[in-house]
């Protein structure tokens, strides 16, 4: 319990203020300085987009299965390589920002358009990492 309790304090001292350190989905807060613009991502409709997460969703896989594990681990590996490829220096999920502390921007649009011509060139998703 005194663990979880330090764990909780050092997270919250180490964080900026208004900004959820759970919800940063690239970049590191620790190198993030005041007054820096905040990038908000609204991953669910980023997945939304990829050619693996549509398979999940049309043959309705469950979570735990074997193909849906392989599937949504595509689906990890091209998002996280389209938000290195994005240059924004910190994103985070959106809800993850005290908008009255932050200046921030709805960048969703723009990785999804950095997704698509990704995944229209090459459906070998494992080896995306190393095109970008």
């Amino acid at each position: 319990m005194i663990h979880k309790l330090l764990l909780i304090a050092c997270l919250l001292v180490s964080s900026p203020k208004g900004i959820d350190s759970t919800k940063v989905r690239y970049g590191k807060l620790s190198e993030f300085k005041e007054g820096q613009k905040v990038y908000l991502v609204d991953s669910k409709k980023v997945y939304s987009q990829m050619a693996p997460y549509k398979t999940i969703t049309k043959e309705k896989l469950k979570p735990g299965s074997a193909r849906y594990n392989i599937l949504i681990s595509r689906c990890t590996t091209l998002y996280k390589a389209t938000l290195g490829k994005s240059e924004y220096s910190l994103i985070v999920e959106i809800g993850g920002v005290d908008k009255t502390l932050h200046k921030t921007e709805d960048v969703t649009t723009k990785i999804i358009s950095l997704l698509t011509p990704a995944e229209r060139r090459n459906k070998n998703y494992e080896s995306l990492l190393h095109t970008f």
